[in-house]
């Protein structure tokens, strides 16, 4: 029973459900505590990138696909065209979110997708690509999205913002690359526990930035709770099966793997920018919330991928 009760403890731990509840519980009822966090918003995700990074090999990833057009269209769909839809459609059906949900489109891969991608069926290799390329493209792309649809609602130009992604995405993965060239071997053997100092980080991460919106989120959270997790739903619902027909001349794992890596976004990301750049709480709201319907529509999809496309 002990021993049991250990792994039941251990999983909990390194559950996302459990990490953002508790992250949000934390920002909104004791903002005074976990406000300590909001100042390093950036070292914090600085962190986050540097682990994640250290598990990636570009040489390796470029070598194992070679599909350059379906790879280009992937990156212009996800970065620059799907985040300038998404807001021209919210704007005319909830223009109160059209904002968060933009943000939302706009982030580059995130780094669990090639694992997602493989538990569903698609290709490993193509969402390894797409989380490196996307990541790598997102400090320009944007910036420039943001400045051309919101640019009223950030705090900050668009060169501030560029420097910063380029600080948290750019910067940790080369000194992360440096890092692998000289320690291969101690990150193996390290690398088991790379996701939960990842997850704490991620929990201090949201606490602190939570924590300074904590009063204007709790005055309008029984307004706009329910219809937020409801539109996003329909948000993760909409990007995976737009996401099968991008690369729709390549075969269905191919196609899959792209869908996986458009819905399952660098949230965390959006998080860190939310709370630093966008006065509007929903936009906060939103980029903590798309966890749930970023991890329940995955079994669905997995269903219908095994059940009719792979055939």
């Amino acid at each position: 029973m002990p021993q049991r009760l250990i792994q039941w403890l251990v999983q909990l731990v390194q559950s996302y459900f459990f990490l953002i509840l508790l992250a949000l519980g934390a920002g909104l009822l004791l903002p005074d505590s976990a406000i300590i966090f909001a100042p390093f918003a950036t070292l914090l995700l600085q962190i986050i990138f540097f682990l994640t990074s250290l598990k990636l090999n570009p040489t390796e990833i470029f070598r194992t696909v070679r599909n350059t057009k379906m790879l280009v269209a992937a990156n212009v769909f996800m970065l620059l065209l799907l985040p300038s839809v998404v807001y021209l459609l919210a704007q005319w059906i909830v223009p109160e979110f059209s904002i968060a949900l933009m943000l939302l489109a706009a982030m580059p891969t995130g780094m669990t997708a090639p694992l997602l991608s493989e538990v569903i069926g698609g290709k490993t290799d193509v969402a390894l690509v797409l989380t490196l390329t996307t990541s790598l493209l997102a400090p320009f792309t944007i910036p420039f999205v943001i400045g051309i649809f919101a640019s009223t609602a950030v705090t900050v130009s668009g060169v501030t913002m560029f420097w910063s992604l380029v600080k948290v995405i750019v910067i940790p993965f080369v000194l992360a690359q440096g890092v692998r060239s000289f320690f291969q071997k101690h990150i193996q053997k390290t690398a088991f526990t790379f996701k939960p100092i990842s997850l704490l980080l991620l929990g201090m991460l949201i606490a602190g930035v939570v924590a300074k919106q904590s009063h204007v989120i709790l005055t309008n959270l029984d307004q706009t709770l329910l219809t937020l997790v409801i539109i996003l739903f329909c948000f993760i619902s909409l990007l995976l099966v737009a996401g099968y027909f991008v690369a729709y001349w390549r075969p269905w794992n191919d196609r899959t793997a792209v869908s996986i890596c458009m819905t399952f976004m660098n949230f965390t990301l959006a998080i860190y920018l939310a709370g630093l750049y966008f006065s509007d709480p929903n936009v906060l709201l939103a980029t903590v919330l798309v966890v749930f319907p970023w991890a329940i529509m995955l079994l669905p999809f997995r269903f219908v991928v095994r059940k009719y496309l792979c055939k």
